[in-house]
């Protein structure tokens, strides 16, 4: 058996031992998912759906045409590495498709055929607002990330002009990526500030068809992705086969984390391997956090918060429930927005590894009193069991910080604190007490249940991190406790 293998069948061990499963039983139940990642057994849209999230993921730079050569299993490969610490196997493909599939829904990417260019390319349909046209250009921007996008088509010495106007931008540390071939020119460079701009130019029926994406660095991913699905003529849609090895795979992964879930809500002695971190719950005075999320008052907290409640209060005022989604542990509020109060803007990019992070909320009531902030790191960028909806931080969270927002040094929401490794059961487990090993729901995972419960998250405008005291001052505007009857 090889190591990966091992590492999977003995975290598994543990998991399915905390949720009172049966391991032997589900391990030849599902033990396809721990074959070794062979693309022959794949179809040609299975391999294009993958380019395409790997390319979301920033792992792969090539054209999205669902033909696997080196570029393609070296993405996979370095996506498997970095991701689980191990060579590539099958249900790695199932854990890659969960974090497109949220990509690609909040978004409604799309591959768009445009007749008067001549070329199909990925487009942002439900997040996508359109610009005043230019001189030259018609102009789109997403309104999930950095990326704009402007397309036209012109005569020979107009798009020469945009090309070189693309290399005069150029940081001088970092080497331009040029290429010209007859009826095709890309000029792509890192400006000094670290944003990516990309210009492409396809000579089609007499006339330069050109396109040219911008995005800050942290958006990097998304341009690339972008700029790998341009393709001359239409482009197929990006799906995966009915009925094919990787639907199989899917449905068998969605299997083994189905079985899980209905053996932890079997009534008796089940134990969680983490806990909220709120003082009861449910019954008379359970409190958690939570924080505005819009200017009609919308409050974002955990479903767990008030999944029991009768009732609920947000900052002593009543509030409503509009909606909650025990898949993600989120639930959303509505109340008066006070005057002088204001919301949460979230991050438009995802948190990198070891980023700082703030944990706001109002732990243990009554004993601390008031606000409560703590800082740390992210510490993975996936929770307990690889779980792609939750990050891993070593902010200290305590009973009540439920709920509350995790901020980047820039004082915008990454994440919403939802759970921490329950530190007695894992010593008795594996004999080692873990430290300040605490879990957040994604900020990407929030957003799109905003979006799907009709409110338009915000994102923040700026990266400049701020000084501690600033921080805590502006999470003490948005920041709210809430108490469950």
């Amino acid at each position: 058996m090889r190591g990966g293998e091992m590492r999977l069948l003995g975290f598994l061990q543990i998991i399915f031992f905390v949720v009172g499963l049966s391991f032997p039983a589900y391990s030849q139940q599902f033990e396809r998912l721990l074959r070794d990642f062979d693309s022959n057994a794949l179809t040609q849209a299975d391999k294009r759906f993958l380019q395409t999230a790997l390319a979301f993921e920033g792992d792969y730079i090539g054209l999205l045409d669902g033909a696997w050569g080196r570029l393609s299993q070296r993405a996979m490969e370095q996506y498997s590495r970095r991701e689980y610490s191990t060579a590539s196997e099958d249900w790695h493909m199932a854990m890659l498709a969960y974090g497109f599939f949220s990509k690609w829904s909040e978004s409604g990417w799309r591959i768009e055929y445009i007749p008067k260019l001549g070329l199909s390319f990925l487009i942002p349909k439900e997040a996508v607002v359109i610009d005043p046209p230019s001189e030259y250009f018609a102009n789109i921007r997403h309104t999930k990330s950095s990326l704009s996008i402007s397309t036209g088509v012109h005569r020979t010495e107009t798009a020469v002009r945009f090309h070189e106007f693309t290399l005069s931008e150029a940081s001088r540390t970092k080497d331009p990526y040029v290429v010209r071939k007859k009826g095709l020119a890309v000029t792509s460079i890192i400006k000094p500030d670290g944003s990516a701009l990309y210009t492409r130019s396809d000579y089609i029926n007499g006339a330069w068809s050109t396109i040219m994406l911008s995005a800050n660095r942290y958006d990097a991913n998304v341009l690339g992705a972008v700029s790998s699905s341009i393709q001359k003529g239409y482009a197929p849609p990006i799906i995966f086969t009915q009925g094919g090895y990787l639907e199989n795979i899917l449905k068998q992964t969605n299997e083994l984390l189905a079985a899980m879930e209905r053996e932890e809500e079997k009534p008796g002695d089940q134990r969680a391997a983490t806990t909220p971190p709120k003082a009861k719950r449910g019954g008379q005075g359970s409190q958690g956090s939570g924080f505005f999320v819009s200017d009609q008052g919308h409050v974002l907290t955990n479903a767990h918060v008030v999944e029991t409640c009768s009732r609920f209060t947000v900052d002593g005022e009543s509030a409503t429930l509009v909606g909650q989604s025990k898949t993600f542990d989120l639930a959303l509020l509505r109340t008066e927005l006070p005057i002088g109060r204001t919301f949460a803007r979230f991050s438009p990019s995802p948190p990198q590894l070891n980023s700082d992070v703030t944990a706001v909320g109002f732990p243990y009531s009554g004993l601390l009193g008031g606000l409560n902030v703590t800082r740390g790191a992210i510490s993975a960028l996936q929770g307990l069991g690889g779980d792609e909806t939750t990050l891993q931080i070593s902010a200290p969270i305590q009973s009540g910080n439920s709920g509350g927002p995790l901020l980047g040094d820039d004082g915008e929401v990454v994440g919403v604190v939802v759970s921490k490794l329950d530190a007695k059961l894992v010593s008795e487990v594996l004999g080692d007490v873990p430290q300040n090993v605490n879990f957040a729901v994604r900020g990407e995972i929030a957003k799109l249940f905003l979006s799907q419960n009709g409110v338009d998250p915000v994102n923040g405008e700026t990266d400049l991190p701020l000084d501690g005291v600033t921080l805590a001052r502006q999470a003490q505007a948005f920041t709210v406790q809430i108490v469950c009857e």
